[in-house]
């Protein structure tokens, strides 16, 4: 195991507050290092120190031998140009599927995010450092970019909240909570399992310790119970004054040796209460008085410059629907959005109920006042409301100083809870929720699953995180060949609608090659030398149909 370098003591400040303190890890050469941790915890902050973008306030980073070449790809860049390309980007371009004739702005959120990963990894550092790189990628995509950290040369450092791709890709996993860096060995689930193990060993020896104090504290109390008596029975009785004299004082003495015992005990192994996962509170409130459609296309079009994202769509939608929006990348699922808000020019005809109030979550949630402070933003007008917004905010895992901080100093993950605040307060009967699980750490996004499930409201989901779509949804509108349907079945029935499709499929082709040799070999002598390779082609198509039916 070859140590490529090494945090020593590394602080990280923001003002006041300490977010990293004197954390320690080996930089292991050629390892794929996943960073996790709650919204805010400093994981965003670790990567900018590690690629020389800030310093810490404290500590260095040692590196053995010379200074690696790093690549630094951040969870959102809005300086990004793709026509400043590298060397061999626009083969990787190609292989990502990177529309190369479209200007980058014009890109959708996930074709924006493989030309940005394609400049990183064309790059060929020694150090690739990737935050959230899963975020928007469609399915091909998660497993073409799953395959280049496999093949990858150097070292990798991601910071990711997506549980399956950690298990598939890292080799080591660096917590960052409570200001504490812990380093485990193995993938994401692995983690977990070790953390959890030493979560109950602590609270067994807490319990143990906890039980002992009660224990030592009972024979002191029974002792000074004594000892008073003693005391008391001194000054009574008029002939063993000394005996009970000597009696209190040796009590007293015993106290004192066992008071000391326990706190030298406890000075030299406190076992601290081990925390408790944090918990997040979300609730959302829809006006649940609304008609029934809420939503109707009629032949719509979209041309996006000389591109056709779909022509000829009609579909309705009904209230209180869940409906997964299903597409590859630049199939115009957000263009779609942006029509519904206004923000896109229509062809033909969009309808929408003039009684809804839409809630839209942006892929970036650049669209909140980076300069305010969620006092600002929120402008609470009276005492209630305060206490109400403030309150949200503990329930969302704010801590108390981020009420007075500007919003541009909050990670990405703290943007998203703010815009869901959003939603809170004004109660929006309709939510468009692209990618709402991006930069959401893991107990943000289960409880947010939860506040949906109760949602009353009317849910338009895009989403490559499968099981929050198997979760939240029955409904499909799928972007496919240029056109949109509306599929009245769950995600988990339509792929297995899809699989059986593709089954019969399989199945007749096999069917049909296995008849066509059957008809060859009828014509043949079992002498022919074509006889025998025809034969074994018959045995296995033979046998692959039977394995297909059984299936």
């Amino acid at each position: 195991m070859t140590l490529h370098g090494k945090l020593i003591d590394i602080s990280i400040t923001f003002g006041d507050k300490i977010v990293l303190e004197k954390a320690k890890a080996d930089i292991i050469a050629g390892a794929v290092i996943g960073i996790v941790g709650g919204n805010g915890e400093g994981k965003s902050s670790l990567l900018s120190v590690l690629a020389n973008e800030t310093l810490p306030s404290s500590g260095h980073i040692e590196w053995f031998g010379n200074t690696p070449i790093i690549s630094y790809f951040k969870q959102e860049d809005e300086q990004f140009k793709q026509n400043d390309f590298v060397e061999d980007e626009w083969a990787y371009f190609s292989k990502w599927s990177v529309p190369q004739n479209r200007e980058y702005d014009n890109l959708s959120g996930g074709e924006k995010m493989k030309s940005r990963l394609s400049r990183v990894f064309a790059e060929k550092a020694q150090l690739l450092l990737l935050d959230e790189p899963t975020n928007h990628l469609d399915q091909r995509s998660l497993s073409f970019l799953k395959k280049q950290i496999q093949a990858y040369l150097g070292t990798i450092i991601l910071v990711s909240h997506d549980r399956y791709f950690l298990d598939e890709v890292a080799s080591w996993i660096w917590e960052v909570e409570n200001k504490k860096l812990t380093v485990y060995a193995g993938n994401y689930t692995s983690f977990r399992q070790k953390k959890e193990e030493s979560r109950l060993t602590q609270q067994r020896l807490y319990d143990a310790q906890q039980s002992k104090i009660k224990q030592v504290e009972k024979q002191i109390s029974d002792l000074r119970n004594w000892s008073s008596k003693a005391h008391a029975d001194s000054t009574k009785h008029e002939f063993n004054k000394e005996y009970y004299r000597v009696k209190a004082k040796k009590m007293d003495a015993q106290i004192r040796s066992k008071k000391k015992r326990l706190e030298l005990e406890l000075s030299e192994n406190t076992v601290d209460q081990p925390e408790e996962e944090k918990e997040v509170v979300f609730s959302i409130e829809g006006n649940k008085k609304k008609g029934k459609r809420v939503i109707e296309a009629n032949r719509m079009s979209k041309k996006f410059e000389d591109q056709l994202l779909f022509q000829n769509v009609s579909f309705t939608v009904q209230s209180q629907e869940r409906i997964a929006i299903l597409g590859a990348n630049g199939s115009g699922k957000s263009t779609f959005f942006r029509m519904l808000l206004g923000e896109e020019t229509v062809e033909g005809e969009l309808w929408k109920s003039d009684a809804m109030n839409i809630g839209y979550l942006r892929q970036t949630v650049f669209d909140l006042p980076e300069e305010k402070t969620p006092f600002e933003f929120f402008g609470p007008t009276d005492f209630d409301k305060r206490g109400k917004i403030q309150t949200l905010m503990m329930n969302l895992g704010f801590s108390k100083d981020h009420w007075s901080r500007p919003i541009h100093t909050m990670s990405m993950g703290e943007r998203v809870k703010l815009k869901l605040m959003e939603f809170m307060l004004d109660q929006k009967d309709v939510l468009l929720l692209d990618e709402p699980t991006n930069h959401l750490d893991l107990p943000s996004r289960e409880q947010l699953e939860k506040t949906l499930s109760s949602y009353p409201g009317t849910i338009l989901l895009v989403t490559h995180d499968r099981h929050f779509l198997e979760k939240l949804t029955n409904k499909l509108l799928i972007f496919e060949n240029k056109t949109i349907r509306k599929v009245e079945m769950s995600y988990n029935e339509w792929m297995h609608k899809n699989e059986e499709s593709m089954q019969e499929k399989d199945l007749l082709k096999l069917e049909t090659e296995q008849q066509a040799v059957l008809g060859e070999l009828s014509y043949l002598q079992k002498n022919d030398p074509k006889y025998s390779e025809l034969d074994k082609q018959f045995a296995s198509l033979t046998k692959q149909i039977i394995v297909l039916k059984k299936k």
